[in-house]
């Protein structure tokens, strides 16, 4: 069954890449043999996302991530639903109770903000398809999987020399702008393992979640320093923020790393 539903993400894909663009075809029986060995979930969602540039982005992560994905992938709406109603979204509920607590004792005035929905599979891929570092990057891998498939040996298209070929450079390559997501199934924001504070005063917004308002906001006004204090104070089980992309605004939660006692979010209550 895992070979079947491969086999029809595989051909998907293909499909995809003949009607969206005019065809490679080295690149694209390439990519779809890879996609082929895929989990089905990675090589279905291949066949959703728009660009070969984008695809190849994303076949890399997925390549990548191959060993882990099955703890990564993020939830269907079922179990996105059960996550809701379970110990363990309190546990992330308490923990950025604790964090807001500790920040509005720090930052009189000022409060932080969290989105509680996950991240559908189906908004990163609409994310994915319209975010301009991911076109970029996506066109510097396309770029340099042609010049690497025109190296290789040339046999005939979908060949053991252009599949082996596409494999290793895509494991190898590094991606340049760094794309601003993850690729579609593999954000943390779809297991709800990634948090987005922004700070907010009196309903405004202070810092946001603007790659454009790094510079001024998180790093010339000094929020990153804060926020990264009262995370640390709270000690929570939030770790973070992410450097590559730089977002100051965004930790992972991971339960097992908080060390504080259950009483912390009451003491500072009390301290407010």
């Amino acid at each position: 069954m895992r070979a079947l539903l491969a086999a029809i993400a595989s051909a998907a894909l293909a499909s995809v890449a003949v009607a969206a663009e005019p065809a490679e075809p080295r690149i694209d029986s390439a990519l779809a043999a890879l996609a082929a060995e895929l989990d089905p979930r990675a090589a279905s969602a291949l066949a959703s996302i728009d660009g070969r540039g984008q695809r190849l982005l994303a076949a890399r992560a997925y390549l990548r991530a191959s060993s882990q994905l099955e703890g990564r992938w993020s939830w269907s709406a079922t179990e996105a639903a059960a996550f809701e109603v379970s110990p363990e979204k309190r546990a992330l509920d308490a923990a950025i109770a604790r964090v807001r607590c500790q920040f509005e004792a720090d930052n009189p005035g000022h409060t932080l903000w969290v989105n509680p929905e996950f991240r559908s599979l189906d908004v990163q891929l609409e994310r994915w398809n319209g975010n301009e570092t991911v076109a970029l990057a996506g066109a510097q891998l396309l770029a340099s999987v042609r010049r690497a498939l025109a190296a290789a040996e040339l046999d005939r298209a979908g060949s053991a020399a252009d599949v082996s070929a596409l494999r290793r450079l895509l494991l190898e390559h590094q991606p340049s702008p760094v794309p601003t997501l993850a690729a579609p199934g593999l954000s943390p924001h779809g297991r709800m393992r990634a948090i987005d504070f922004q700070v907010e005063s009196s309903g405004r917004i202070v810092a946001g979640t603007d790659s454009a308002s790094i510079a001024p906001e998180w790093i010339a006004a000094g929020w990153k320093a804060r926020l990264q204090a009262a995370v640390f104070a709270a000690d929570a089980g939030f770790q973070g923020p992410l450097a590559a992309p730089d977002e100051p605004w965004h930790y992972e939660f991971r339960p097992e790393a908080g060390q504080g006692d259950s009483g912390h979010a009451a003491a500072c209550a009390r301290a407010t």
